[in-house]
């Protein structure tokens, strides 16, 4: 399984890099971030924030987590912004170390971020920690079942497994482009499903 996870990675990985080449040779067109950023703004979990009167508040919910993006990993600072617009509170997650799952802090989007590990950057020290309500999730690939495949650290499958074994109410969605579907992802015990996937093209809801 875990040879094939490796083969399957270096697959994704360039499938992924020319995808991501192909929307930069069509700057005019509606870029797929755009299509995944409204695609998202219309799901009824996110267009509550909107229909309650964009009055969103410290206390209140809809705190989303999204992801500082590495290599050709869809621009999530875009998506960020698009909900803060509607009011959505920001968060980014701190790596803690290797076999950790991840925290999150808050994040104004304005505030400098600082370097963290594998080229991804960190809201500051300072900035409070928050359980999101919503969480993005990249992935090299995914399947219609929920399942994704990541880069082999494991932190978002041990993030996902401690919140729900906590009860915490929140959605994990999975972010990405079309093309990188799969008939069906090599699924371990410890991966965890996601609750819904957005690509420019679809929703999907396992």
């Amino acid at each position: 399984m875990k040879k094939k996870k490796i083969a399957l990675r270096q697959e994704m990985r360039a499938i992924r890099h020319n995808i991501a080449a192909q929307g930069e040779a069509r700057p005019k067109a509606n870029t797929a971030v755009q299509l995944i950023a409204s695609n998202i703004l219309m799901l009824p979990e996110i267009a509550g924030e909107v229909q309650r009167g964009i009055r969103a508040k410290k206390g209140e919910p809809h705190i989303v987590a999204g992801f500082y993006p590495i290599q050709t990993e869809i621009d999530c600072l875009y998506i960020m912004k698009a909900l803060n617009a509607i009011q959505c509170r920001c968060a980014l997650p701190i790596m803690n170390g290797q076999k950790q799952h991840l925290a999150f802090k808050e994040w104004d989007l304005v505030e400098e971020l600082v370097e963290g590990p594998f080229g991804t950057r960190e809201p500051p020290s300072d900035l409070i920690y928050v359980m999101p309500d919503i969480i993005l999730v990249p992935f090299l690939a995914f399947d219609e079942k929920g399942y994704r495949l990541g880069y082999g650290g494991g932190y978002y499958d041990r993030t996902l497994e401690a919140y729900r074994k906590k009860g915490h109410d929140f959605i994990a969605i999975g972010i990405g482009y079309e093309g990188q579907k799969i008939d069906g992802v090599p699924k371990e015990v410890h991966d965890q499903p996601l609750d819904i996937i957005v690509t420019e093209q679809k929703v999907y809801r396992p």
